[in-house]
């Protein structure tokens, strides 16, 4: 009976991983949940701007442009291999974030197993690949899915590693790096990375510390190697992209911490309160929570990720999916503890998570029967009234500039573009590269349009309006004439 029910589970979970291909070129979902959500407008063609150069441009580094692919190389790579075999294509893209994440609910099984029951191991996996944060980005063409593919490798890499065995260690390094040049946020989640090492190896304190060494100095040394390079050869663009101020930081975090724990609800209304809870119950009474190595990494990664959100700035929807596995770990371990010493309560609270469950697969199951192409579309009429002007005048230039103009190339399969943003101002990158086409978004009338209106004539070419219903968010396309 026990192995039926794992097995339906577990077909559960394929389901909704293969779910995660049906219409993949699908708008991001236009809910209100996500209103403070604009990646789907702009980040898929920020983060794969680099591939996107390489092959529509004939180079990847855009002088004075926004280049966050100097500083974020990873998963640029693993888009412009991918784009090698298939050109450049969204549902290419797409698919490689979905595949990801495949692989990152296979690892967060994995961890979870090297510390506790098939059963624990196989929840995790299963609210996982029903989470409706989880479902939606991994359907994007973001950082995210890499990022917690890679950490949850290295995660699961540090829990193996044993006394002497310092190629292991140097491995959580390697990965740690490359997981750290996949999204720069890496550092805040170092001490869940290299706490298992210690965790596995603590008989031995000074052979631990040794272990730990070897993995952080690995790491430390790449990125400090890294950084340097960075430094020599693209300040300008280091100072735009990854450019702080400490003090504006910690400024208000105390009510960006306040919001934090109202936002942690955007991964799930009832696992997210349940891991605040755990939490508050390993301070106040269960102290052996601590000893527990899951419990201990799962804190870890989330109050190192919150620390990131809060000092960074209010983080939006997107910002939240690495929480999902470590709020799920938590909310189980107490759930579980509950089942031993409360059972009543713990029935309501599993009740809780039943509930929150079927919302999740609601929300999935309306966005996937209730699919809109609205920016693929316009995306793809955009990239056909540039080549048909082009091809009428041969001498016009194909370059689209504007906020945003990358997501444009990706979806529409590959124009040359480039953001309005960067270490250049607007008015010298209509000098430098003579673009021949601008869009804007609706809804407001943003400085580099002003800017652009200023030094050349704008003619209106087309509208999409209301790409976003909530927002009521569209493109406007003009041509530039000098």
């Amino acid at each position: 009976m026990r192995r039926k029910y794992f097995g339906i589970l577990l077909g559960v979970v394929l389901l909704l991983l293969a779910l995660r291909l049906w219409h993949i070129r699908a708008d991001f979902p236009d809910y209100r949940f996500y209103i403070q959500e604009r990646s789907e407008f702009t980040d898929e063609g920020f983060y794969t701007s680099a591939a996107l150069n390489h092959f529509t441009l004939g180079h990847a580094y855009i002088p004075g442009g926004w280049n966050p692919g100097v500083f974020m190389p990873v998963w640029p790579l693993m888009v412009g291999l991918l784009f090698h075999f298939t050109g450049i294509s969204v549902t290419a893209a797409r698919t490689l974030a979905v595949v990801c994440t495949w692989l990152s609910v296979i690892l967060a099984y994995a961890v979870a197993r090297q510390y506790r029951s098939v059963t624990f191991s196989l929840l995790t996996v299963f609210l996982a690949t029903a989470n409706a944060l989880g479902f939606f980005y991994s359907r994007l063409a973001v950082l995210e899915p890499a990022f917690v593919l890679f950490l949850l490798l290295a995660i699961y890499l540090a829990g193996r590693v044993r006394t002497g065995n310092y190629v292991m260690a140097i491995m959580v390094g390697l990965v740690f790096t490359a997981m750290t040049l996949t999204k720069t946020t890496g550092p805040f989640v170092l001490p869940a990375v290299l706490y298992p090492i210690w965790a596995c190896n603590r008989q031995d304190r000074s052979a631990a510390w040794k272990l730990i060494a070897v993995a952080a100095t690995t790491a430390l040394l790449l990125l400090g190697g890294v950084r340097l390079y960075w430094t020599h050869h693209y300040l300008q663009d280091s100072k735009i992209i990854l450019g702080m101020n400490p003090l504006w930081q910690l400024e208000n975090s105390p009510s960006r911490l306040l919001r934090f724990f109202l936002r942690g609800t955007w991964v799930d209304p009832v696992l997210f309160p349940l891991a605040v809870v755990s939490f508050a119950a390993a301070v106040l009474s269960l102290r052996f929570l601590w000893r527990d190595t899951l419990f201990a990494t799962a804190l870890l990664w989330e109050t190192g990720y919150a620390a990131f959100i809060v000092f960074h700035y209010d983080g939006p929807p997107r910002y939240f999916v690495a929480l999902i596995v470590p709020t799920i770990w938590l909310a189980l371990i107490f759930t579980e503890w509950l089942w031993q010493q409360h059972r009543r309560i713990a029935v309501g609270v599993a009740a809780c998570i039943a509930v929150s469950l079927v919302w999740n697969l609601l929300c999935i199951g309306n966005y996937l029967l209730h699919p809109r192409f609205g920016l693929v579309n316009a995306s793809i009429e955009i990239k056909r009234i540039i080549v048909a002007q082009h091809l009428d005048d041969p001498k016009s230039n194909m370059l689209l500039i504007g906020r945003g103009t990358e997501e444009i190339s990706l979806l529409s399969g590959g124009i040359p573009a480039i953001d309005s943003d960067g270490a250049m101002p607007v008015q010298e990158k209509l000098n430098v590269y003579h673009p021949g086409w601008f869009m804007r978004w609706t809804g407001h009338v943003p400085a580099r349009m002003k800017t652009v209106g200023a030094y050349r004539h704008l003619t209106k070419r087309a509208s999409f309006p209301e790409l976003s219903r909530i927002r009521r968010t569209g493109i406007v396309l003009y041509q530039i004439y000098p």
